[in-house]
Parts: structure tokens; sequence; C-alpha cells
């Protein structure tokens, strides 16, 4: 599959870091491919991304891998604030409200195309392949309750927490890591697990509309619900799960 070349944008600047840890994915919100291209090319808009994925599947490069592409804005991810340094940015020509409203199978090979190649390249964990609502919660949505992550969970491009089964082991943990920090309510459980697992917690600990807007990311991502409703009961116990997954994998290191 061949990248295309024919199109830049100069919204751009030398990464602070060599180390490229995350994927970014997200939609561009615009109404056809060539509207995205205008826009993420044009200088007054002051955004860009690494690459922008077509209906059709066309792959077009507007910003260098080694450059700092402005896609990611004020973000967070496991103590990181400087997103743009560290990751590379994929748009897709996706719009909820446009006639360009599906994730087309030519669009989604492309994309495991292009991720498949990335992850090997930079040997990024699968844990670090997020939308852009995983590391802008609080003002960011894409790339969408209706993107397939199952596809690239499948691929093993995208993190699936694994089924626990040995409840002494679950029940050990959660002695250690979450009775000792005294958490005694359901939401600073939540709120102390979705930090753990590298989510901006700070702006869900005192208002409410914030703390639905973090659990509406982390379960549009991890597809816990259908018709993206939740109960503070399926919500705990898929995160706990999540939570334990990486403590079990942090322990075996």
């Amino acid at each position: 599959m061949k990248l295309i070349h024919n199109f830049k944008s100069p919204n751009f600047n030398d990464r602070k870091s060599n180390n490229i840890e995350i994927i970014v994915i997200h939609y561009t919100a615009l109404s056809s491919i060539s509207n995205a291209l205008k826009y993420l090319c044009s200088k007054k808009n002051k955004v860009s991304c690494h690459y922008l994925i077509s209906q059709e599947g066309e792959i077009y490069s507007l910003v260098s891998e080694k450059k700092r592409a402005w896609h990611a804005g004020q973000s967070y991810w496991r103590g990181s604030t400087d997103i743009n340094s560290i990751s590379i940015g994929i748009e897709l020509d996706f719009s909820p409200s446009d006639i360009n409203n599906k994730f087309t199978l030519k669009l989604n090979s492309a994309l495991i195309f292009l991720l498949t190649k990335l992850l090997k390249k930079y040997r990024i964990s699968n844990e670090n392949i997020l939308g852009h609502s995983d590391i802008a919660p609080y003002r960011k949505i894409d790339p969408g309750k209706y993107f397939p992550w199952q596809i690239l969970e499948n691929k093993n491009l995208s993190y699936r927490p694994k089924l626990l089964n040995k409840s002494e082991i679950k029940n050990s943990i959660k002695k250690e890591w979450l009775n000792k920090k005294k958490l005694n309510s359901i939401k600073k459980k939540i709120l102390f697990m979705l930090n753990f697992i590298g989510y901006d917690t700070s702006l869900a600990q005192k208002n409410k509309i914030y703390f639905d807007k973090l659990i509406n990311a982390y379960s549009s991502h991890y597809k816990i619900y259908k018709n993206y409703y939740y109960n503070k009961k399926k919500i705990f116990d898929v995160i706990e799960v999540h939570f334990l997954n990486i403590i079990l994998t942090k322990n075996k290191k």
C-alpha cells in the first residue's frame, strides 16, 4: 500500500523527545477528504497530523514522522503532557453528521496496514494505541463510540484486557492496591484505577460532568456497554479488570 506525498502541512515543529511511544487516532469531523486536506494543510488553522486516511483507504503523509505534528493539543497520558512530542497522529476521513459517516472496509484495512508498520518500526506497545478522547477526555470524543476498536484488538493492534480467573490473585492485589489506599467509595476507586491506567483524572475528582466525560471516553474505547449507557457496578468491574491486567504485567517484569 503506497503513501501519497502530494500534500504537505506546514503545521509542525521539532520534537522535544526522540522516543515515539504513542499513536493517536482521530477523526476529521469534516465532510470530505478534500476538505480535510485543505484544512490540515492550511497554515492559518495551526493543526495537522502525520497521516490522513480516506474513505477509499488512501493514506496521505502530511508531516514527517521525525517532526512534531500538531494533532493532540492539550492532552495527557501516563504523566506526559506534551503528547505531540512522543506520538504519531492519524486522522480518519470521518464525520458523524456527513455522508462520510462510516468506517469503511478500505479505511479500516489501510489503518491496520499503517498501524502494523508503525508498531513494528517504533516498538510501540498496543496499550498506547489511543483515541483522541483517551488523551483529552474532557474536550474530545473522537474517534467516537462507533469506531471499531475490536478489529484492531483482534489484530493485536490495540489493547484488550484479559479476563482473570484466579480470584485469589485478584483479591490479594485488590487488598494491596485499593484497600491500602483508603479509597472508601466506588468513584474514588474508579478514578484511582483510571489514573493508574493512564488517564487524566484531575477534573473528574470534584465535577460530575467531567467524571461522566471521563467514563464516556473510557467506555467508547473499551466497548463495555450497549447504547452508550453504564452503571457504576458494570464500569467498576471492567476498569478493575483492566487495572489488574496492568498490575500483573508489571509484576512479571
